[in-house]
């Protein structure tokens, strides 16, 4: 990968590379080639899946939609996205083992039962009481009254314990910082003579499982945000919000957190330019539709009020690339500095949904603090026309988003970035790590970023990402955007998507 030397010059001068992402894509395998099996998601390793997460689930329709939801699932709870490592995997399956050796019951692995699922996703408690349920006093026949019954044996054998787990503010602080609790008891009743074990008050639990898997996810860049409880820096601004048809909000609510569909691609940006406040793109690239197409929108905030909403016709825009045939319909918002979901969706004429999508769009704050736009993957950059389109022209250059994340393995894939308010512009650090199905592919250690100027305190950077021993198929790229060369510098994550194509 090389840094951009100056990107206000229409020549391309480049900097040495400090590394490239030479050979480490060759011999990849796709993790779990032969796709998940159907009931994943009642699997212990989807214990952490939040309702939403089930009910998308129970939508997919193909055995790669599902290899993607895992794959999702695991990256959005990776609290090191890009480096080697997942340790929320690795603590859930060493989790997993534990259970599977400690509680099984009979045939039914530990992990499937009550109490392998409750320790799974609380960890072990602080303590357990153990609690035998009364036995009823053995009868025999002697002194029996005519007609008095006798207790079958049946029923004395195997008799029920009562296990209750107490998580304590002294030896388990953490799970019941998460709940937001002083405390909590789960009490699970085991049956040996059925082979089972169940939750008492199995409300009370799922109640905390959602919250736990809500909290399990670090990673917004990968989740709609009125499920990561995200709060703004700022109440949200009065955006135009037109009032949509019953249909189409309908097609809003169901549109899908996948951003890549069979014959399209969705997208966001935000960006913030010279000198004025975020603002956030977003798009569809789709093959064109037929004339009176309408393009819609629907923007929540973290608590799910609509902050905006549009249904309008779909105008092609040419402030784009495309490695693909086809067009891209854009639509600009100002949105407060905070994390939405927005779902968006273009139909056809007849109201046919050509594309539906919901996708996380987080908005930066430019005018104070350290501040970082969305990556712009682009083909690379070129001289803007003073007189053009200046979406996506910075200090001179032209960046144009590559619309459809598509690039050939011939070209390079070029990242760009916007930075405000460093301490040091001189100290700025990038630290890329590129993925491919959850796994890591290559990294760079961090790198000095080489910013260049655009306006007061306002600076863009980019990389040369060379695509060649890279292989077809899908990619996550993480940049750690970091403020400084300590330890304790502020540190900015983004990600973007892309698809190598032969």
């Amino acid at each position: 990968m090389r840094p951009v030397a100056s990107v206000k010059k229409r020549e391309r001068s480049l900097l040495p590379a400090p590394l490239l992402f030479v050979g480490l894509a060759a011999g990849f395998l796709l993790a779990a080639a032969a796709g998940p099996p159907e009931d994943w998601a009642s699997s212990s390793e989807a214990y952490f899946l939040t309702g939403e997460e089930r009910a998308e689930w129970k939508t997919l329709d193909s055995r790669d939609s599902r290899q993607r939801f895992r794959e999702r699932y695991w990256l959005k709870r990776d609290p090191s996205p890009g480096t080697e490592k997942n340790e929320f995997r690795e603590l859930v399956l060493a989790r997993i083992k534990t259970a599977d050796g400690r509680f099984r019951i009979h045939d039914t692995p530990g992990s499937r039962t009550a109490r392998g699922m409750v320790f799974i996703v609380l960890g072990s408690p602080a303590r357990a009481v153990d609690q035998a349920a009364p036995q009823p006093p053995r009868e025999t026949g002697a002194g029996r009254r005519p007609g008095q019954g006798v207790t079958p044996v049946a029923l004395n054998e195997g008799n029920e314990t009562t296990s209750t787990w107490f998580y304590e503010t002294d030896r388990t602080p953490r799970i019941l910082e998460v709940l937001g609790r002083p405390s909590l008891e789960v009490r699970i009743v085991l049956e040996p003579s059925r082979h089972k074990d169940a939750i008492q008050d199995p409300g009370l639990f799922h109640e905390a499982m959602e919250i736990v898997a809500r909290k399990s996810v670090v990673n917004p860049d990968l989740v709609p945000a009125g499920s990561t409880g995200e709060v703004f820096a700022a109440d949200p601004p009065a955006a135009p919000r037109q009032a949509l048809p019953g249909n189409v909000r309908a097609i809003l609510e169901a549109a899908p957190s996948a951003s890549r569909g069979k014959d399209f691609f969705a997208s966001s940006a935000s960006i913030f330019h010279e000198t004025s406040p975020a603002e956030a793109v977003i798009w569809i690239f789709a093959p064109p539709p037929a004339r009176g197409a309408l393009f819609h929108g629907l923007v929540r905030a973290p608590d799910g009020r609509e902050v905006a909403a549009w249904s309008e016709t779909a105008v092609a825009s040419s402030i784009f690339s495309a490695g693909g045939s086809g067009a891209v319909f854009a639509h600009r918002l100002s949105l407060a500095a905070g994390t939405y979901a927005a779902s968006v969706a273009l139909t056809d004429p007849g109201g046919a949904v050509l594309a539906s999508s919901t996708l996380p769009v987080r908005v930066p704050i430019p005018q104070s603090g350290f501040a970082v736009s969305s990556l712009i993957l682009t083909r690379g950059p070129a001289p803007a026309d003073p007189k053009g389109d200046r979406t996506f022209a910075f200090g001179g250059t032209l960046l144009p988003p590559r619309a459809d994340a598509l690039f050939s393995a011939s070209q390079s894939l070029w990242y760009f970035v916007e930075v405000a308010n460093a301490a040091d512009a001189a100290k700025v650090m990038l630290e890329p790590r590129l993925r491919r199905g959850g796994d890591p592919v290559g990294s760079l250690a961090a790198f000095p970023a080489k910013l260049q100027p655009i306006g007061g305190g306002r600076y863009i950077a980019g990389v040369e990402l060379p695509l060649a021993t890279l292989g077809p198929g899908d990619y996550v790229l993480y940049l750690a955007v970091l403020d400084g060369d300590s330890q304790a510098a502020a540190r900015e994550l983004r990600r973007a998507d892309f698809r190598v194509i032969p």
